[in-house]
């Protein structure tokens, strides 16, 4: 699903009739938008010119070019592989012969893209309860496999800073191993960018067969993980379907814990203060100015 596709499901009550008419023509024939003059647009969905530009704006946009542009990018990020003549496979996130400056320009685009439009989606009612959910646990546990285990790791590292009792393991049969001891007072945290990681969603249905609360951390879709978790934190990125190895979908990840990390701290500062400082001076011993006399 397109961040377009996104803001229109929001906004979609909030539409004139007209702009609705319009709405349905694009969520029906998204790539006609890029293609047809508006004219046309406007002739094939029975609404006027002027009802496709109150659209565009009312979702967010300043006009038809600046949602084109949009839904180009979008759609070109979601290319599926295709062949060359020798059978291999071509990666949508890479781009063969770019120089190292159009790579740098690129990769920081969808870097870009991918925490802006995040922070677009995320709900910050969703984002408390997160947090309400994890300060009252007496145990957080975190799930997460390949590029995802990364994200776990880190808010596992965080959380472990304030004194919460958090769980991970990057070993997938240890995350089912403590997802089979998981109670009511427990916190689950599934971190998975397509919801469809059959680790995760075992450890889920383990994790909903003992009771506990449970967050997931995942892009916004009807996929099997947002369907089942209490608690849904939703992503947004610029993805390849097939690609190298994930990127944006990662940095998106890693905002979300970032955010609902910084809300468990700032609401409970006063507690979580000395532990902060404590991990912090224990460490300071460790920097290179401390151990440079040591080096010969």
């Amino acid at each position: 699903m397109t961040n377009i596709e996104i803001r229109i499901k929001g906004k979609y009550e909030s539409l004139s009739e007209a702009e609705k008419k319009a709405a349905d023509y694009f969520l029906k024939n998204p790539m006609d938008v890029v293609s047809m003059p508006v004219s046309t647009l406007a002739e094939n969905s029975g609404v006027s010119s002027a009802a496709w530009i109150r659209l565009c704006k009312s979702i967010g946009y300043e006009g038809l070019k600046d949602l084109r542009h949009q839904l180009f990018d979008d759609q070109n990020r979601d290319i599926q592989k295709h062949k060359e003549g020798s059978g291999k496979e071509i990666f949508s996130d890479l781009n063969e012969g770019a120089s190292s400056e159009q790579i740098l320009q690129s990769v920081a685009s969808i870097t870009e893209k991918a925490v802006l439009n995040t922070a677009r989606i995320l709900q910050p009612d969703a984002l408390e309860k997160a947090a309400d959910a994890i300060k009252r646990a007496d145990s957080v546990r975190m799930f997460g496999m390949g590029a995802s285990s990364l994200v776990a790791e880190d808010f596992y590292n965080k959380l472990l800073r304030i004194g919460t009792n958090a769980v991970f393991s990057k070993d997938s049969h240890i995350q089912l191993g403590y997802s089979s001891t998981l109670t009511k007072k427990s916190v689950a945290i599934f971190i998975s960018d397509k919801g469809q990681t059959q680790e995760i969603l075992q450890a889920l249905q383990e994790a909903r067969r003992h009771g506990c609360t449970t967050i997931g951390i995942t892009r916004y879709s009807k996929s099997t993980l947002s369907r089942s978790c209490d608690i849904l934190l939703y992503t947004s990125s610029p993805e390849a379907y097939i690609r190298s190895g994930a990127m944006s979908s990662r940095i998106a990840q890693l905002m979300v814990v970032d955010v609902l990390f910084t809300i468990i701290a700032s609401a409970d500062y006063d507690r979580i203060r000395q532990p902060l400082e404590n991990s912090y001076k224990i460490c300071q011993k460790h920097r290179s100015e401390n151990v440079d006399k040591n080096i010969k």
